[in-house]
């Protein structure tokens, strides 16, 4: 039995590099996108983020259709499959692109 889409905007699946912060003092880190959609990001990483935490995301060209700083919080943080951890992020607002619509 299929289960219902629950998600507001569609899934776009991209295998490419981000980096995030949670902390402008501590910098930037590299992380790997799995699927991203106007409302959020699911990135893979070697460490786990609490959930509730703010980071800011710096999206790629390729991501958003122009590099941009992008605010958002940690909706969770589960082990991934193939090691590290799948961390689901909502952005702090919807990103309004049409690259990908």
């Amino acid at each position: 039995m299929q289960r219902p889409n629950r998600r507001q905007w569609p899934r776009h699946e991209k295998k490419a590099q981000v980096q995030f912060t949670a902390s402008l003092r501590d910098g930037y880190v590299v992380s790997w996108v799995s699927n991203f959609s106007r409302g959020g990001i699911c990135l893979t990483h070697p460490s786990p983020l609490e959930k509730g935490r703010n980071v800011l995301i710096r999206l790629t060209m390729d991501l958003a259709g122009l590099s941009r700083d992008v605010r958002a919080k940690v909706k969770w943080c589960v082990p991934a499959r193939a090691g590290g951890y799948a961390i689901g992020l909502e952005y702090e607002q919807p990103q309004h692109w049409t690259r990908y619509e």
